[in-house]
């Protein structure tokens, strides 16, 4: 078995990021070292591994063999090492550089999206959120299982391995109905809507696994007649049709204010529609992970209610 104190551990930084970028002088640049350094570093490796780990192309640099074998093991190491000095130092987040991928499901997604980069950006200049605002999010479970996408807002649960739920707040849904709509209004029933056309989006789970609340609204009845991918698609057609649509209470003052459309309650009592934060039972002691929930818990309570 190879002897550790035979190599300077800092060797493997320098292999990491020569392997993910391609050449020693973008190396170099990562790691605050000059390019002499860096290449004398690889060279060392080199000569431990006792091979040239890469090799020059008209692309830059591309790893042999025994660099590729390597890089995967490599990889995980300094990860687990990175993030268990982070926990154990505590994690900073003004003085912290990191990403994360958040998906938002909810029609109010974008939204959602653009106040909790403006609250990261106001303590946290140096970590960087990504957004997935599709409806009909694909493998969003592997996702979150593999750490691709660090936390969900849904109002679908994740059944399958250890998912933890977190409850931010409760939606209902409301009528959505073009202004001056020739049949529709406040007084409007069951029976009345039955009679009308409705835009609606296409469901990701079979109506038995849906939440309480869009399990019995399927159950009403109503004809559906247009099907869109995108729940923000939905306001839209309404807008220019006499095509009638459901969505969360929280999208009311914007349909309202900038569609000009009439938001009208529903004929027939409903369960509340809970609005989750998810994510994986491992990240449950990522101190990173926690600050960011946190956040997202505080800023979506605030802009929701």
């Amino acid at each position: 078995m190879f002897n550790l104190r035979n190599l300077d551990l800092n060797l493997l930084t320098v292999f990491e990021a020569v392997y993910e970028l391609g050449n020693v002088s973008d190396a170099a640049d990562r790691l605050a070292l000059s390019q002499s350094a860096t290449s004398h570093a690889l060279s060392r490796l080199r000569e431990v591994c006792r091979d040239e780990l890469f090799f020059r192309t008209h692309r830059g640099l591309s790893p042999t063999p025994v660099a590729k074998a390597l890089f995967p093991a490599i990889d995980r190491a300094l990860d687990a090492l990175r993030e268990s000095l982070t926990d154990a130092c505590g994690f900073d987040p003004a003085r912290a550089e990191c990403h994360f991928e958040i998906s938002i499901p909810h029609p109010m997604g974008p939204f959602y999206a653009i106040d909790l980069q403006a609250a990261v950006a106001a303590v946290a200049p140096g970590i960087v959120l990504a957004f997935d605002t599709a409806s009909r999010p694909v493998a969003l479970e592997d996702n979150l299982r593999d750490g691709i996408v660090d936390i969900a807002i849904d109002w679908l649960q994740v059944a399958m391995d250890p998912f933890v739920h977190r409850k931010l707040f409760d939606e209902r849904l409301v009528l959505v109905a073009r202004d001056g709509h020739p049949s529709v209004n406040a007084g409007v029933t069951i029976e009345g809507l039955r009679q009308e056309a409705f835009v609606t989006p296409r469901r990701r789970r079979d109506i038995e696994h849906l939440p309480p609340a869009l399990r019995e609204f399927y159950k009403l009845g109503l004809k559906e007649t247009v099907y869109v991918s995108e729940l923000l698609e939905i306001p839209t057609v309404v807008a220019s049709t006499d095509l009638l649509g459901v969505l969360p209470s929280s999208t009311a003052p914007l349909m309202e204010q900038r569609l000009g459309l009439q938001i009208l309650e529903l004929p027939v009592e409903l369960p509340a529609l809970p609005i989750y934060m998810i994510w994986h039972e491992t990240r449950r002691n990522d101190a990173a992970h926690h600050w960011l929930r946190e956040l997202v818990s505080a800023e979506l309570v605030r802009v929701a209610g």
